[in-house]
């Protein structure tokens, strides 16, 4: 497989680590250029990972490769995703799908087969989130009463310089992302019975017109489901619990700031075994989640088809776009 990466931020020199992990594990990976104007490491990386600077993302195209991965910021992805479609290109979107629901929409339009667009939604493969992913679909909590998620990222003061508190060119604030991330879990937690109730957002301190705090309150048909997503929490938090009537598993952790992962699960009254319920509680995993972005890859290139947890496929991104949506249009800023 010919694969070219179009932008060398954060996420895409993860995807550039990824495959070049597949690479030298011997897999049909072939990794023919990167292309980022903006980057001042790019030649480095070059070098590092013995790839070629492709000069524009025109020759980008003309190199037809059999996928690109695109790693910009949310404005630019759209058009690039559309060229790499009008060319027959598979294409790896990182999330979000757009940054509305009329954008996804375009891009599902334009596909061909809907397998020729897959959209990066990488905590899907973190160790933690997807043993309980598992454990929940098996039903091993019995019946679902409640899941709550929290994430907390405090950025840092020079976020006010870059593209993620531009409205325009973010398409929105922490709802959007990170908070999408979340919706597609709870999604696939729900079995995609999701609803969106109310909620409220709160933008005081940036202050550049995207919600810098956001409080979902969702019913995923019968299952109470509580989102708190922030960029002004300044302790990085990464939580989620989910509770049934036979027992429940919580995730905590992302790694790097947020703590290693560690996923424990515990049963209906199991103190009555233990000398408390902390002590009756398993720990399943515990993870650095380092290898998150080589795992989505692999699951995309090379699919295990006996993995019920997939990567985000097009008509599961618009599905997550179109929850979006209507988390925007059912939510009301408290800010004065």
């Amino acid at each position: 497989m010919r694969i070219e990466i179009a932008g060398i931020g954060l996420i895409g020199k993860e995807r550039l680590a990824a495959l070049d992990r597949l690479r030298k594990e011997e897999f049909d990976v072939e990794i023919t250029g990167i292309f980022d104007p903006y980057s001042k490491e790019i030649q480095a990386l070059s070098e590092e990972y013995g790839v070629n600077v492709t000069g524009s993302f025109e020759k980008m195209i003309e190199a037809k490769p059999d996928w690109i991965f695109i790693a910009t910021p949310h404005d630019t992805a759209v058009e690039l995703t559309k060229k790499s479609l009008e060319n027959n290109i598979n294409v790896l979107i990182e999330k979000p799908l757009g940054r509305n629901l009329k954008e996804a929409k375009e891009i599902y339009e334009m596909s061909r087969s809907k397998d020729d667009v897959w959209v990066g939604f990488n905590y899907r493969f973190f160790d933690g989130v997807n043993a309980l992913l598992k454990d929940t679909l098996a039903g091993k909590f019995g019946k679902l009463i409640s899941i709550n998620f929290v994430l907390g990222h405090g950025s840092s003061p020079n976020i006010k310089d870059g593209w993620k508190l531009d409205p325009e060119k973010a398409g929105g604030g922490c709802l959007i992302d990170p908070g999408i991330h979340f919706i597609d879990l709870a999604r696939i937690f729900t079995k995609g019975n999701l609803d969106i109730i109310n909620g409220m957002l709160w933008n005081g301190f940036w202050k550049t017109g995207i919600e810098e705090e956001c409080h979902l309150f969702l019913n995923g048909e019968g299952c109470i489901i509580n989102m708190q997503i922030s960029i002004v929490k300044w302790r990085s938090t990464f939580r989620i619990e989910v509770n049934g009537e036979e027992g429940y598993g919580i995730v905590d952790g992302r790694n790097r700031s947020y703590g290693k992962q560690t996923y424990i699960t515990g049963k209906r009254w199991g103190w009555q075994n233990a000398k408390s319920q902390k002590d009756s509680e398993l720990l399943i995993c515990d993870s650095d989640g380092e290898d998150v972005f080589y795992k989505e890859t692999r699951a995309l290139l090379f699919p295990d088809n006996n993995d019920i947890i997939k990567p985000c496929n097009l008509i599961e991104g618009l599905k997550n776009m179109e929850l979006l949506e209507k988390s925007y249009m059912r939510s009301k800023y408290v800010t004065k």
